[in-house]
């Protein structure tokens, strides 16, 4: 793990030569206090979080191999084991011309590795931020906490220093985090203010593989980002399910409300057709005065009246499926919506047999 963690501190630290005028925050990183741990590990860990905070480009960055040089060698032996000592880090802080320091701790417990990073503010001579983490694991574990916790431990510094977040996410309902911390749910309405550098985002709902990543917000700039979730089988699976009867029941009741309709048309057309019918009788019953011709008018009349009621009926039938199919059609999900998130089926082989006749014997070969 050692030989590990040195390799990507020693890739990555090295830093950029700084003009004489520049504006960045100026900060010193000085070794941590070894508990138990190999001097060599902490050595890297510190040169690791010095190598994170310069990619944030916001910070000029004072490695322990700086204050080594600028300060005299028996001055740093004394000074780099006061961690813990405000007094003492504001002195060393005054000396390096530097805003902050950072000092903490790498101690063993067991498997675990606990590590403890301080933010000090030399010129108040205060702690201005504090983080812990409890890391199970060698290598890539570790690696990943102080990089990570070097970017947290940091944030408050850059307060008064915003840029913005602009968070698209197809999926409603989902929990938006930054940092750690639960800044509303889906869909994002406007853009979110957030201090320049470094932030953890992350996007959780229930059914979908939880989305996380470290995002830089520009000072006073706009970062826009769109997250796609990837949802679980399971989650399809039930997603599609209710889809599918959503989507069935919408085209059943608009079938029903198109049924409805043309029934009402059919015997409100019917209706009018009986009517004029009825009239005739009605003037031949007029004039006749014969039972025969009441007879017919008085069937005319209820033929009429029962297309009527089922002109109706066909009415109230095909406005009720009509709002149920809107309903149907506007609540339902598309049921293939998921679909490319869906994980493809093996490759089922084609079942063959044949049969071969030899002398004596009959051999049945297959493929299944």
């Amino acid at each position: 793990m050692l030989r590990k963690l040195a390799l990507v501190a020693l890739t990555c630290a090295a830093a950029p030569a700084f003009a004489a005028g520049d504006s960045r925050v100026k900060i010193a990183v000085l070794d941590l206090q070894a508990r138990g741990v190999d001097a060599g590990l902490v050595q890297s860990a510190g040169t690791l979080i010095a190598s994170e905070l310069n990619k944030l480009e916001v910070f000029k960055v004072i490695s322990r191999e700086d204050i080594r040089n600028m300060l005299s060698f028996e001055k740093d032996k004394q000074n780099l084991g006061c961690e813990a000592d405000q007094a003492c880090l504001a002195e060393i802080g005054g000396a390096l011309g530097v805003e902050y320091i950072i000092a903490g701790s790498l101690a063993k417990i067991g498997d675990t590795m606990v590590l403890s990073l301080a933010l000090n503010n030399t010129r108040s001579a205060t702690v201005e931020n504090r983080v812990s983490e409890n890391v199970s694991g060698k290598g890539d574990a570790l690696i990943g906490a102080i990089s990570r916790n070097a970017k947290v431990l940091v944030s408050k510094i850059l307060k008064g220093r915003e840029g913005f977040l602009v968070l698209t996410v197809a999926e409603t309902g989902a929990v938006i985090k930054i940092d750690g911390q639960i800044r509303g749910t889906t869909p994002v309405k406007g853009r979110m203010t957030l201090t320049w550098g470094p932030h953890l985002l992350e996007v959780e709902k229930a059914g979908f593989v939880s989305y996380s990543e470290d995002i830089a917000i520009p000072n006073k700039q706009v970062l826009a980002k769109n997250v796609a979730l990837v949802p679980s089988n399971d989650f399809i699976d039930a997603y599609e399910g209710t889809a599918k009867k959503m989507r069935m029941a919408a085209w059943i009741t608009s079938a029903l409300a198109v049924a409805g309709a043309g029934t009402a048309i059919f015997f409100n057309q019917k209706s009018a057709s009986t009517e004029t019918s009825f009239e005739a009788a009605k003037a031949t019953y007029l004039q006749t005065q014969s039972q025969s011709d009441y007879d017919k008018m008085k069937s005319l009349a209820n033929t009429g009246n029962s297309q009527v009621l089922l002109a109706r009926v066909g009415i109230g039938v095909g406005v009720a499926a009509l709002a149920a199919a809107t309903y149907f059609w506007v609540a339902g999900d598309d049921p293939h919506k998921y679909e490319g998130f869906k994980e493809a089926a093996p490759d089922v082989p084609n079942k063959t047999a044949s049969v071969f006749v030899g002398p004596g014997a009959v051999v049945l070969a297959g493929r299944f």
